[in-house]
């Protein structure tokens, strides 16, 4: 029986892919098809969804249980390790990043590595690995051939982990699917300190019939995953054999590339002017300055080659989640 283990399950992410996993007959893990599996969720907290039945939950904080029980993970067949600190909450304290992510992540690595099996390793990067300066601009498009330059803690960190992890899977360690993703939106619950926090709020607090600020300029450009897509790539990416994915080098996760007034848009179009007119336009200089630096637009010839492809538009992003509410 497969055993999958999803770090952060009672996160945002976490959750939906936890749910998407037990609504599966069967899964595939490296090509191969798996009738009956088990899922263990690794978090601080038990989600107040998490069923009784068909799901293990072990509560702790994560680089703690890597230390006292590394049973739990090289006895998995596939980790989803989506467990992260966020990108504001990086750049603020920078101890907390370096063990809530780097630290936790470099001793994940050793124990899957130090498995009597290959298991399977699906992380969750960040489009934060890329970044530009005046004398290293950020090219007009994201190929997969641009070299990662990142300007934050939180994408410095992510990229950290991307090299270590492609490096045991060159070892023949394990195997590894890192898949970068857009900034993911919308998120439902409360606002927390990630920078992109605004990119669901200027959606989410409307919608709620709560004012919102939007802190960067209308015609700043973003690259947005859905919740769908995001969920939809993590799962798919398990199914992909070794060889056919290839390099273990990260992917960049293809997505939305829009506006900022476009969202707005799209906000006014669902919910009406009553509903746009409930947000600000305060701009904060530090959240202008690091979302400045994300690129925008991406196009992979490779993720097309796994079929990694998606169209959405964000309009119907707005309508799938007012529906939710």
């Amino acid at each position: 029986m497969a055993r999958i283990v999803v770090t952060g399950g009672g996160g945002f992410l976490g959750q939906r892919v936890v749910r998407s996993l037990l609504a599966m007959e069967h899964i595939t893990i490296n090509g191969l098809r798996h009738d009956d599996f088990t899922v263990c969720v690794v978090d601080r907290f038990t989600p107040s969804w998490m069923p009784e039945e068909g799901v293990e939950v072990i509560e702790g904080d994560l680089l703690s249980l890597l230390q006292s029980q590394p049973e739990v993970f090289q006895t998995s067949d596939v980790v989803f390790h989506l467990a992260s600190a966020v990108s504001g909450e990086c750049e603020q304290d920078l101890n907390l990043g370096l063990q809530t992510n780097l630290q936790t992540g470099i001793v994940l690595g050793q124990t899957l590595a130090s498995a009597t099996h290959r298991p399977l390793l699906i992380f969750s990067s960040s489009l934060a690995i890329y970044g530009g300066t005046d004398d290293f601009p950020l090219p007009p498009v994201i190929t997969d051939e641009v070299r990662p330059n990142p300007q934050n803690s939180y994408g410095s960190q992510k990229l950290m982990l991307e090299t270590l992890y492609a490096d045991l899977a060159r070892r023949g360690a394990i195997s590894i699917r890192t898949l970068r993703l857009m900034t993911v939106s919308v998120r439902p619950g409360k606002p927390n300190q990630a920078a992109s926090g605004f990119l669901s709020g200027m959606i989410r607090e409307p919608l709620s019939g709560e004012s919102s600020n939007v802190p960067v300029p209308l015609n700043t450009p973003i690259a947005l995953n859905s919740p769908e897509q995001a969920v939809a790539g993590l799962i798919a990416v398990m199914g992909i054999p070794d060889e056919e994915w290839g390099t273990p080098l990260g992917l960049n996760l293809p997505g939305m590339r829009l506006t900022v007034e476009e969202m707005v848009q799209a906000l006014e179009i669902v919910g009406g002017p009553q509903t746009a007119a409930l947000l600000r336009y305060e701009e904060d200089p530090l959240i202008r300055q690091i979302v400045a630096g994300w690129p925008s637009h991406f196009e992979s010839e490779r993720a097309q080659r796994l079929s990694l492809q998606t169209t959405e538009s964000f309009e119907a992003v707005v309508r799938r989640f007012q529906a939710a509410m």
